[in-house]
């Protein structure tokens, strides 16, 4: 039996949760359809729901990181946020844009793509030229 795995590139996985999702979903969908209208990029972007737990309906957000880099360099100011990486800045970012809407969503980046490495990923002569080298000996 031969496995056939997901032709998704890379995704970004934020989690939320609101009160009413049938409602939240259509606003989601719209600032999510402006800013890919704003970048113009067709991203492939998710919106499912989780599931309903004491009164809180709980939701899944799928980004692809190409679809981040670009709103970046489109909105600079994402850029401005506090966050170690673009994930968690587009997430900061990202809220900020609901509550200009006068929505608020609790939302929580889970899931990031990285690149597997093996070893040291900074070449060492990109660092070194002969006058440093002169001043060590």
């Amino acid at each position: 039996m031969h496995k056939k795995y997901a032709e998704k590139p890379p995704m970004v996985l934020i989690s939320g949760s609101c009160l009413d999702f049938r409602k939240e979903r259509e606003h989601i969908m719209e600032l999510v359809g402006e800013l890919e209208w704003g970048c113009h990029y067709q991203s492939k972007f998710e919106c499912s729901s989780v599931g309903k737990t004491m009164g809180w309906d709980f939701f899944d957000l799928y980004f692809e990181m190409e679809f981040i880099t670009t709103l970046s360099q489109v909105h600079p100011k994402m850029l401005k946020e506090e966050g170690n990486i673009l994930e968690q800045q587009f997430l900061l970012w990202l809220g900020t844009q609901f509550r200009k809407m006068k929505k608020e969503y609790h939302l929580k980046l889970v899931e990031t793509p990285y690149e597997v490495s093996k070893g040291f990923r900074i070449d060492p002569e990109s660092y070194r030229n002969e006058e440093t080298l002169w001043d060590l000996r």
